[in-house]
């Protein structure tokens, strides 16, 4: 029996030794402005894609760091993925959904996003979103 012990205790012992903490990445920061680049378009048989825009023009979306969000253009209402104009402030819910609130009332709309490298892309998760997928990509300014 005390070996039994003594032997698990010493693989007890090397697991822990084994474990090391993982590096976290520094977050990589959502503030500053981001310029439309692509739109995700799917024909609903799965086979979707990014594709650019054929004129990004002034619609941009900047994301200040106290939690305000300021838009120029973005105001498409026939398609709500790009209708942001609605929204005036952000909260970052978690390490992959950002909550965008509107100006007047209680509502609001979830965004599934994730940033790699410049760029930022932004999908419906809520209330609103496409059956078929969709979603938009953003390239960094500053």
């Amino acid at each position: 029996m005390k070996t039994l012990v003594k032997l698990t205790a010493c693989l007890l012992i090397v697991l822990l030794a084994a474990c090391t903490k993982e590096k976290v990445e520094a977050d990589k920061p959502l503030a500053g402005t981001w310029q439309l680049n692509a739109a995700y378009t799917d024909p609903g048989d799965g086979s979707g894609k990014y594709v650019p825009v054929s004129n990004p023009g002034n619609n941009k979306l900047t994301f200040k760091s106290d939690g305000k969000l300021e838009v120029s253009g973005l105001n498409n209402s026939d398609n709500f993925l790009l209708y942001f104009s609605a929204y005036s402030t952000y909260t970052v819910k978690d390490s992959t959904t950002l909550v965008f609130k509107k100006q007047t009332g209680t509502d609001s709309q979830n965004f599934i996003y994730k940033i790699e490298g410049d760029m930022l892309t932004l999908s419906p998760a809520g209330p609103l979103m496409c059956i078929e997928g969709c979603g938009v990509r953003f390239i960094k300014e500053d």
